[in-house]
């Protein structure tokens, strides 16, 4: 009786554990021949700018695993081979933001 008992609660915290780990998932397409195409610039054998015209966002890739957003203003001043991609005016995004109150 007692084995019994063991077997229904694990059977049922698989159950639960099933339910808890499923996660929603969405698919999405894009028709990328019609998009503004990235650019990418290449600073070395593991460094990476892409530039998205679309969305007006630049982003530095280091190596396979780690990216982080930067300035497309600073990124068109300071590195003349990203500075074709840059096609909008990035000079309001260095402005400062009024704080909080």
């Amino acid at each position: 009786m007692q084995n019994a008992f063991r077997l229904q609660s694990f059977v049922a915290s698989l159950a639960l554990l099933g339910l808890v780990g499923c996660a929603h998932v969405d698919m999405v397409s894009a028709n990328l021949k019609s998009q503004a195409p990235y650019g990418v610039v290449q600073m070395g054998p593991s460094i990476v700018y892409i530039v998205d015209p679309r969305t007006e966002t630049c982003v530095i890739v280091y190596g396979d695993s780690a990216a982080a957003q930067v300035s497309c203003a600073k990124l068109k001043k300071n590195v003349p081979e990203a500075a074709r991609y840059v096609t909008w005016d990035p000079g309001a995004e260095d402005a400062p933001t009024p704080a909080p109150r």
